[in-house]
């Protein structure tokens, strides 16, 4: 009995630690009525970063928003105000997926989501302690707005026992590509605007080779612009063509204006940076 008894104790302070081990990866969690919110950290590259995830996670059936919310919602908003010894912070934002509930369409994500991000300390050698206020909104049938407050004292060292899932997630943000550059993964041939018996569109030939899958297609553009959903024109061996309607534009607008293209699609997604030239196109 006393063996066993020190077995037991043995094996339960191993597993106090490994508990112990988990949470200085995690913060506790921000509940709310129907999200909660973490942040996670998945450890420390080699050039000073330190890798971290804001975690949303939603009762079945609720979404989040994207940065571009679509026709309702609001994007998150991320406050890192709070943190100490923070230089900098620069945020991901994994591919969306686009909903359309009761003519409403909406970009965002559903149930679960990890933003990506990566931090910077201000003074190297010192601690660093993350504290993020965000607000944002889940929504069902109805929009909700939610906010939360969280923070972590970041661990040192190359690893954590969140490294995994907040790399999974990593590998959904989109990465930068440069615009009509072909190669083997998905990516933007050209664009342009043309307009439509007076329906402003933009057309855009994306490379899609064989072995990829294109999901969606977002394009975002200033303040005040917005896009609708886009429409296949046709597949012509490795390019497709789609027209993506401008829904809304400020007046009096020409020349070049810089437009985000993000194309959602496996094994990876890809973001294209360019400027549009919505001057009407020479006969």
């Amino acid at each position: 009995m006393k063996i066993w008894l020190a077995t037991l104790s043995i094996a339960s302070l191993f597993a106090t630690i490994a508990v112990a081990q988990q949470d200085a990866a995690v913060s506790p969690w921000a509940m709310s009525s129907h999200s909660s919110v973490r942040l996670i950290a998945g450890g420390r590259n080699a050039d000073g970063a330190y890798r971290v995830g804001i975690e949303i996670r939603m009762k079945e059936g609720f979404k989040t928003y994207w940065r571009v919310p679509g026709d309702a919602g609001v994007p998150p908003v991320f406050d890192w105000t709070a943190s100490e010894n923070v230089g900098s912070v620069s945020v991901r934002w994994p591919a969306p997926a686009r909903y359309v509930d009761d003519g409403l369409t909406t970009i965002g994500y559903r149930d679960k989501v990890i933003f990506p991000a990566l931090i910077r300390p201000a003074e190297g050698g010192k601690a660093i302690r993350a504290a993020l206020k965000i607000d944002y909104a889940v929504c069902n049938k109805i929009c909700i707005p939610a906010n939360a407050e969280v923070a972590l004292k970041l661990p040192e060292g190359g690893e954590t026992s969140q490294t995994a899932i907040l790399d999974e997630f990593r590998a959904l943000t989109p990465r930068p590509k440069d615009a009509g550059k072909l190669d083997d993964k998905l990516g933007l041939i050209s664009g342009r605007f043309l307009p439509d018996n007076g329906r402003k569109i933009v057309e855009l030939v994306i490379s899609v080779p064989t072995g990829s899958m294109m999901r969606d297609v977002f394009l975002e553009g200033p303040e005040g612009w917005l896009f609708g959903t886009p429409v296949s024109q046709g597949v012509e061996g490795d390019k497709q063509t789609l027209r993506i309607p401008i829904e809304d534009k400020p007046k009096n607008v020409v020349g070049l204006v810089p437009v985000v293209l993000t194309i959602a699609g496996a094994p990876s997604s890809t973001e294209v940076r360019f400027d549009l030239d919505i001057s009407a196109p020479k006969p």
